[in-house]
């Protein structure tokens, strides 16, 4: 099997790429066909997978690299094992440039999985991406800025070789590159620097995506003071506004300083709904009543020489909304959760977008059935709410013991994973918080609860 089924180290981890963590706040609730940055990228364009064969593999280095012009395609391979491909392109100082390939949309174990990283005309290193963000294929995506006028190398790679696994390369092993420069228009959301306040908030534009809507945004960071504030309108019918920031640094999409925090107000600005530190996480994902919006992107302390952001945008529906609030107060009246079947082998899967406010807990019954295991995964502060110390304890059906329960982290959404119960039958999962923040009134909590036998070994 293709080596890059080694990324995943457990069962449950494909089983949260496909579907689980949807439910919790680590990706789209749904994901648009393709993904962002998957097949059809920023620009829009999704041209169907390489069929024919590579230009011509004399691209092997630097010295070699295939010349592209921002707005042409290239067709490669990765036609032997250890095979690298080079490609330059001229650009301008402070360019928008996407860097996309398409090869694997369908996470396809027996296809390749491409690696991209761009360097300067020194050669050095100032950006690279193995895998598209949010995470939707093997396939690889870069959106940068240019830090200067000159020449610039791409080099694109099977993810065996830059691993440092056993090499893997065949004449199956296409990709199509793109090279983009990107204008604002469209989904493509340019920061004007029109002003540091709502009075000046610049107003978002999505693009329709299957599932919801997309917007890209992309904008620099000009000193410790500057403050981007962009507008944008939910509906009722897509109440999830979930905003990914993708990596900095040399490793990542080449920003020399990432904004210290995101946050979501109402209209008039004086009512914090979510916030995170982009120091240790990247989704800001509130579910918000229809109505008017803003986005506040903080600049850091320290910004360096080429300090911008991209930031991925999503509109669309979310986890289904608890309905028994406060009837599910109390373990003996628990609100029912509907599951269906999962994309894991004989798995169902449930999911519920609670609301805890001041004092309240919230039970939720599953049933189980014979050889089943229990994997409950639910995030809140993790995602930007100001629930803090949000715990999911799974009871017995009397709610009076205790069989399993984990704790959300300022990091880490909380996990209950492979919980073996005593026998078939009715169980109770119950929320509960610390305390709420005083800076962020958001209350959401996001679960994905999944039914299954126990994992394979490995």
């Amino acid at each position: 099997m293709h080596s890059r089924t080694q990324k995943m180290t457990t069962w449950w981890a494909l089983v949260l790429v496909l579907g689980i963590a949807t439910g919790c706040g680590e990706d789209p609730i749904v994901t648009p066909d393709g993904g962002p940055g998957g097949d059809s990228g920023p620009t829009g364009d999704s041209g169907p997978r390489p069929d024919g064969g590579p230009t011509g593999d004399g691209n092997d280095s630097f010295a070699t690299a295939e010349t592209l012009t921002p707005g042409t395609t290239s067709m490669g391979a990765i036609a032997t094992p250890g095979d690298v491909d080079y490609y330059t392109f001229t650009g301008t100082a402070g360019q928008w440039v996407a860097i996309n390939t398409t090869a694997n949309a369908e996470d396809d174990p027996a296809m390749i999985d491409t690696v991209i990283t761009l360097y300067d005309s020194t050669m050095t290193q100032i950006a690279e991406n193995d895998d598209a963000q949010p995470r939707a294929s093997t396939d690889s995506e870069l959106i940068t800025r240019l830090p200067s006028a000159g020449t610039y190398y791409v080099k694109v790679q099977e993810w065996s070789t830059w691993a440092g696994e056993p090499d893997e390369g065949m004449a199956s092993f296409r990709y199509e590159l793109d090279i983009t420069a990107l204008a604002a228009g469209g989904a493509i959301n340019v920061d004007a620097e029109g002003g540091d306040d709502l009075a000046s908030a610049q107003d978002l534009n999505f693009g329709a995506v299957t599932g919801g809507q997309i917007g890209f945004v992309v904008g620099t960071s000009n000193d410790a003071t500057d403050v981007d504030v962009y507008a944008f309108t939910v509906s009722a019918a897509m109440p999830l506004a979930q905003f990914t920031i993708m990596p900095a640094g040399t490793d990542g999409y080449g920003s020399t300083g990432q904004p210290a925090q995101l946050r979501i107000t109402n209209a008039a600005g004086d009512d914090v709904i979510a916030q995170i530190s982009t120091t240790t996480l990247t989704d800001i994902e509130p579910s918000l009543p229809a109505g008017d919006y803003l986005l506040w992107v903080d600049s850091p302390a320290s910004t360096g020489a080429n300090a911008f952001y991209v930031l991925k945008g999503f509109l669309s529906g979310d986890n289904p909304a608890e309905m028994s609030d406060p009837t599910n107060n109390l373990p003996a009246t628990p609100e029912g959760i509907e599951f269906n079947a999962g994309a894991a082998p004989d798995s169902r899967v449930g999911f519920i977008l609670a609301r805890l406010g001041t004092a309240d807990v919230d039970h939720f019954s599953i049933a189980t059935t014979a050889g089943e295991v229990v994997n409950v995964f639910c995030g809140s502060l993790t995602s930007g709410s100001g629930v803090v110390g949000l715990t999911a304890t799974v009871l017995d059906s009397t709610g009076t013991t205790t069989i399993g329960m984990a704790t959300e982290t300022a990091t880490a959404p909380l996990a209950i994973e492979e919980l073996a119960v005593p026998a078939a039958g009715t169980y109770i999962v119950r929320l509960t918080k610390a305390s709420q923040s005083p800076t962020v009134s958001g209350d959401w909590v996001r679960c994905g609860i999944a039914l299954a036998p126990p994992a394979p070994a490995p």
